[in-house]
């Protein structure tokens, strides 16, 4: 067992990447996904952060039919009401957000939303969740600006209809957390550190570098109170969820949970899973093993990242003294960050974040003028300060891989650049 952890969830979330900059290349992966299936269509920044925008353009990615822009626009249609986080008010949101109603719903439950339609009980509702946003700013303040920056809808559900459901939230329509209609302001805030960890968490693994195809193989993880049994990657969200309530709990004292609550077990919950987590570290790459070592209080070991695909898979000859474009049909989104995101429009899609290196490259290279590698190598050692040799070998690995993943491809020219 490990002791416990040595660094604020706020603290390493931002070492990572701070809320900003994660939802900035965030948004640079959903519109690359928009360039990709509606080529000239621009999204505003809310709403490419709309849940339902999201949810869709995840679909249309996963190969589940075609992306309707009228649909995208009409989501953008739900009315809400901004009491420190926006909650849905529509009368209409049955079908608005039918999509997370129907995903986090248990087995022969339909959850209905409370809406504005539901006259002072909804007025009621509200007021808790404003008191419950105020309570988890009092208490967490920096947990809070972390996590909220990662929720962009609340929606509360009838009681009567809820299934039992306390808390929710889906990796499949990102951003939008549900609650059971509440009864006190903790209820509320606690609600918002377990979803908005998860939120926060789906944000990470989608642009980061998280976890390793082989955690596919690995062994499901069955927790010790209820015997239910995870993948690896459900599995580390729960840890990172638990890891936040545990936290949270420190930092609220003597505030009285509610009957559902988690607070009171969440410390021994998060460290059972850390540690089963520590013994599957290996399909784990840098930023989850960071986030692991670093909460759950272990020296950090060996950093994974992910294979880069070597230069052996052009010869000496191609790489050194040949010419390479973008293939036509990538496109490139980059992020304030710097970091590129590219794809093309295969099915299934193929979409890689790249790292500096390769985001460098790619900017130098169009679809149709060829650039010899000559040119970028002079370009190169005055861009990364470095002696030809060192470029070179940065050079071969990164047109490798790009060359591998169908991104670029050699091409023959009758000039000499």
């Amino acid at each position: 067992m490990v002791g416990s952890p040595v660094a604020s969830t706020h603290a390493l979330h931002a070492a990572i990447a701070p809320a900003a900059a994660l939802i900035d290349e965030r948004r640079a992966l959903y519109r690359l996904a928009i360039d990709l299936f509606a080529p000239g269509a621009e999204l505003s920044d809310n709403l490419v952060d709309h849940p339902i925008v999201r949810y869709e353009i995840g679909r249309v990615l996963a190969g589940q039919g075609h992306l309707d822009l009228e649909r995208l626009a009409g989501a953008a249609a739900v009315r809400v009401r901004d009491v420190g986080v926006a909650v849905v008010s529509d009368p209409a949101a049955a079908s608005l957000i039918e999509a997370p109603l129907r995903i986090v719903a248990p087995p022969g439950v339909c959850p209905e939303p409370l809406t504005e339609s539901d006259g002072a009980r909804f007025g009621d509702a509200l007021e808790i969740v404003a008191e419950g946003v105020r309570l988890f700013r009092e208490i967490a303040p920096q947990m809070a600006d972390d996590l909220l920056a990662h929720v962009s809808m609340l929606a509360l559900l009838k009681r009567e209809t809820s299934g039992g459901v306390v808390s929710a939230s889906s990796r499949y329509v990102p951003g939008i957390v549900l609650i059971d209609e509440p009864s006190t302001p903790l209820e509320v805030a606690e609600a918002l550190v377990h979803e908005g960890a998860h939120e926060k968490f789906f944000d990470l693994a989608i642009v980061k570098e998280f976890v390793d195809a082989r955690a596919e193989d690995v062994d499901f993880f069955e927790n010790s109170w209820s015997h239910a049994r995870w993948p690896l990657e459900q599995t580390f969200a729960a840890w990172h969820a638990y890891t936040c309530l545990a936290q949270f709990s420190t930092s609220a004292g003597t505030e009285p949970p509610g009957p559902h609550s988690l607070l009171p077990v969440a410390r021994a919950r998060a460290t059972e899973i850390g540690d089963w987590l520590l013994e599957h570290e290996e399909v784990l790459l840098s930023d989850s093993r960071r986030l692991l070592h670093g909460l759950h209080g272990s020296p950090a070991g060996a950093v994974m990242r992910r294979s880069e695909v070597d230069c052996a898979t052009l010869c000496d000859e191609t790489l050194d003294d040949g010419h390479f474009r973008l293939h036509p049909d990538v496109r490139i989104r980059r992020a304030s960050t710097g970091r590129a995101v590219v794809g093309r429009a295969t099915q299934p899609p193929g979409i890689f974040w790249l790292d500096s290196d390769a985001s460098w490259v790619v900017g130098q290279l169009n679809d149709e003028t060829p650039t010899s590698v000559e040119l970028l190598l002079s370009q190169a050692c005055e861009e990364w300060q470095t002696i030809s040799d060192l470029a070179l070998r940065r050079l071969r690995t990164t047109i490798g891989s790009l060359a591998s993943w169908s991104l670029i491809e050699p091409a023959q020219t009758s000039e000499k650049e």
